[in-house]
C-alpha cells in the first residue's frame, strides 16, 4: 500500500472518472508524499506531450493548479514536474511556458 493521503486518492479517482488520464498522472506525480515524483508518472507525462490527442495547455493548467495547493510538498512536486516537462517534454510545452501562454483563470 502506498503512503498517499486520502485527499490524493480522491483527487486521482475524480480524474479517472472524468476520463482524464493526463490530469490523473499530474495528480499522481504531485501527491502529498514527501518523496520525489514517481518516475512512471513523469515518463507518462513526457510521452503524452508527444502524442497528438493531448491538450498541452490543459496539462500546463493542471500543473499550475497543483502549484497553488496549500501543501508545500505538492507545490514543490508540481514545480519539479513542470521543470521535468520543460526539459524532457515536447517543445510545445517549453514554448507554452516561455510565451506566457498559460491561462490565468
Amino acid at each position: 500500500m502506498s503512503g498517499q493521503t486520502l485527499t490524493d486518492r480522491i483527487a486521482a479517482a475524480q480524474y479517472q472518472l472524468t476520463g482524464s488520464d493526463m490530469a490523473r498522472a499530474v495528480c499522481k506525480a504531485t501527491t502529498h508524499e514527501v518523496m520525489a515524483p514517481k518516475k512512471k508518472h513523469l515518463e507518462y507525462l513526457v510521452s503524452a506531450t508527444n502524442t497528438t490527442n493531448v491538450n498541452i495547455p490543459q496539462m500546463a493548467d493542471t500543473l499550475f493548479e497543483r502549484s497553488t495547493n496549500a501543501s508545500w510538498v505538492v507545490v514543490f512536486k508540481a514545480l519539479v514536474t513542470t521543470h521535468h516537462m520543460c526539459v524532457y517534454g515536447n517543445e510545445a510545452m517549453t514554448c507554452l511556458h516561455s510565451s506566457g501562454g498559460m491561462d490565468d483563470t
